[in-house]
């Protein structure tokens, strides 16, 4: 591609601007000329330049890094015209504190006195550590071009690199083929073109596509794109890695094991061990394995457990979350691929928010091993075993028990020790996995009430995963989930707690005979198979599931015609020792069904005060100020015999069983058109009656 150049039309100026394009070189001579019209200075003044930043040297680098510190250095005594004594003074400054106070205790006297020369060798015996010559070849051999890394920069850390290989670096052509991005160069005709021409070539065709790019996206894909991008460039900054750009072709984004670009944000432990230059290497900030100190999160990492300690791969049975994508069409139809984080929807916002994914759930469990559960199957546990507390992942979807070899060796199982089986199991990207043995296991662990719950199990041990993967059958056993998951409805969402209560049913059919003699010896028994027989319905008084309707039409709340509704529009404060019982109060009356938030957006018609008054043990009672409404509410006269009259009607020397209504007024449901009646205003927000209110 042709260049064009323009001199400065200033006489005596010697400034040329080239560019392929004529507008980027008017700009550039416009942006010269701002040179010329700035206050003449008095022959002989010197214009006010910034001052020089002394260059750094830290301890046990690399050839390369010495390299660009005694240019650097040359460059600093040049600018800053260094003489006599300064020039050792100076280059002692730029020793950082550790380098300096090693060189210090190395020469044994201060160095002060000394030759530069003989300062830039004891310095260099300390900054540079030893490395033998092949490993520097090799390593410059495995070099890669970062993905859309300019063609220059890499060939400028190629060059770099062959000054510490002790390679002639005028005729190294490394850079030719190998390392590059972009293998286009292997259709090229001329494979003998020199280096220069060659870089040029390159040069070239990342100019066009960069062009390329810009002009054909559509402005609606750079303002999609454009919080993501700076989501990035933050992160690179923060983990002190150049961000990558945008690449269609190979992955992209700063790896955050080591920081750097090439292979992937997060590679797979194949790709780690070819290229990820933190595979291996152990963080010296939080003691981790498999990463590096500039890639460190400071111990908050995100990573899985078994990559952060021994970095073994759970690829077959871990399941991992990928980046959501939305794809755009450009302006030529190409079909474009745009990073998108992951949302949850918001029912009360009513709309999609951004938020991370759920983390995967773990349970701390003991594990032990018992001789008696060997002997049960016929085989027989001959060495001791030791009890390990570990984490396991609850998976729902694990059919088996599925346990790492480092698992079994903690417990003190080798495998010698386990049992010969011919299982056979897949992980859910229908890989197989490689079973070695089976262990008897028992994995127990203690509930919210301190109550102790047990399973065993036959736990499959394999060598592919370190982790502990707990079965559907085990959360079935320890009570995590019912034996009915998965049952659609089968846990109410509004349930903020877990209890151990039976779930709520209808009353069985009632009963034509009884189930032995009515006779006083078996009074106990009768007692205790009502009991059974109405736990589900009758006795369950399980505060987190909504209350069961008694059968008939739901109840009317009638008005005078003239009624005029009644609003307030400020709450009644809640003593402050008593508004988180309250609140709990109004909590469970929304899970039993009995009360309902009213939506946002609802408009006010009836809205009455919440009363919190004082029983007598102290404890607040919540009531609502209904008398606004009961003023127009017209009676409904509905006769029934009392009480005493009731039992006075049971034949003498008969026993009858009484069983009491729980919450039966709350039972009773309300009609949906007259439930706004019932509103009242809380310091939490409004609420409304679902059912008839109490009382």
């Amino acid at each position: 591609m042709a260049l064009v150049n323009a001199e400065c039309p200033i006489e005596g100026c010697d400034y040329i601007a080239r560019h392929a394009a004529a507008a980027v070189v008017a700009a550039m001579l416009s942006i010269h000329a701002t040179v010329h019209v700035a206050a003449p200075r008095a022959p002989g003044a010197n214009a006010k330049m910034e001052k020089l930043k002394r260059p750094s040297i830290a301890l046990a680098g690399t050839g390369e890094a010495w390299s660009y510190f005694i240019t650097r250095w040359g460059e600093y005594k040049t600018g800053t015209k260094l003489v006599g004594p300064d020039i050792v003074a100076q280059l002692l400054e730029c020793c950082e504190e550790d380098l300096r106070k090693d060189l210090t205790h190395a020469a044994g006297k201060s160095l002060a006195d000394s030759d530069e020369k003989d300062v830039l060798a004891a310095m260099k015996a300390l900054a540079v550590r030893a490395e033998n010559t092949m490993v520097a070849q090799v390593a410059q051999s495995n070099m890669r071009q970062g993905y859309e890394e300019p063609i220059r920069s890499f060939h400028a850390r190629i060059k770099g690199q062959a000054d510490t290989c002790k390679r002639d670096t005028t005729q190294c052509d490394c850079p030719r083929h190998r390392g590059l991005a972009d293998f286009d160069l292997l259709g090229e005709k001329n494979q003998d073109m020199p280096l220069k021409d060659m870089i040029e070539y390159i040069e070239a065709k990342e100019s066009g596509k960069r062009s390329a790019s810009r002009l054909l996206d559509p402005q609606s894909t750079d303002t999609i794109s454009s919080s993501y991008r700076r989501g990035k460039q933050q992160d690179a900054r923060t983990r002190g890695g150049a961000r990558p750009e945008k690449s269609t072709a190979k992955p992209e984004g700063v790896c955050i094991y080591c920081g750097e670009v090439g292979h992937g944000k997060t590679p797979q432990w194949r790709a780690r061990r070819a290229e990820c230059p933190g595979y291996g290497k152990k963080c010296r900030k939080c003691g981790r394995q498999n990463h590096l100190d500039k890639a460190c999160l400071g111990g908050r990492s995100t990573r899985p457990p078994s990559e952060e300690t021994d970095g073994t791969c759970d690829e077959q049975t871990a399941a991992f979350v990928e980046l959501c994508t939305v794809t755009v069409a450009s302006a030529d139809g190409e079909l474009r691929t745009l990073p998108l984080a992951h949302h949850l929807y918001d029912d009360m916002c009513d709309k999609w928010m951004k938020r991370a994914s759920s983390p995967q759930p773990y349970v701390n469990l003991t594990l032990t091993n018992e001789r008696e559960d060997y002997k049960a199957l016929g085989f027989d546990l001959l060495k001791r075993t030791r009890a390990v507390s570990l984490p396991a992942m609850a998976d729902t979807g694990c059919q088996s028990y599925l346990i790492g070899i480092k698992v079994a060796q903690q417990m003190g199982l080798s495998t010698e020790d386990l049992i010969p089986v011919s299982m056979t199991m897949k992980a859910a990207n229908n890989k197989g996995i490689r079973i070695l043995g089976a262990a008897v296991v028992r994995f127990a662990g203690s509930s919210g009430d301190a109550r102790r719950l047990e399973t065993r199990q036959i736990a499959y041990v394999t060598d592919t995963s370190n982790r502990i993967f707990h079965s559907r059958a085990a959360c079935v056993d320890l009570g995590m989930i019912s034996d009915k998951f998965p049952t659609l409805g089968e846990v109410n969402l509004a349930t903020s707690e877990v209890c151990d209560c039976p779930r709520r049913a209808e009353p069985p059919t009632r009963p034509t005979t009884l189930p032995m003699l009515a006779t006083e010896a078996n009074r106990e028994a009768l007692r205790r198979h009502l009991l059974e027989m109405y736990a589900q319905s009758t006795f369950n008084t399980c505060p987190h599931q909504p209350l069961p309707r008694m059968t008939g039409p739901p109840l009317r709340l009638m008005l005078n015609e003239d009624a005029t509704p009644v609003a307030c529009h400020t709450p009644i404060p809640v003593a402050i020792h008593w508004q988180d019982e309250v609140k709990a109060g109004l909590d469970q009356d929304v899970r039993l069904g009995v009360l309902e938030e009213v939506p946002i957006g609802t408009p006010v018609t009836w809205c009455h005060r919440m009363v919190i008054c004082a029983k007598k043990s102290g404890k607040p009672r919540r009531t609502v100020d209904f008398q606004a409404l009961n003023k127009h509410a017209l009676r409904e006269t509905h006769h029934t015999q009392s009480p005493f009259h009731q039992a006075r009607r049971v034949p003498n020397g008969k026993r009858k069983t009484v069983f009491d209504a729980w919450n039966g007024y709350h039972s009773v449901p309300l009609h949906e058109d007259d439930r706004h009646k019932t509103t009242f205003i809380t310091p939490w927000g409004r609420y409304r009656y679902l059912s008839a209110p109490q009382g």
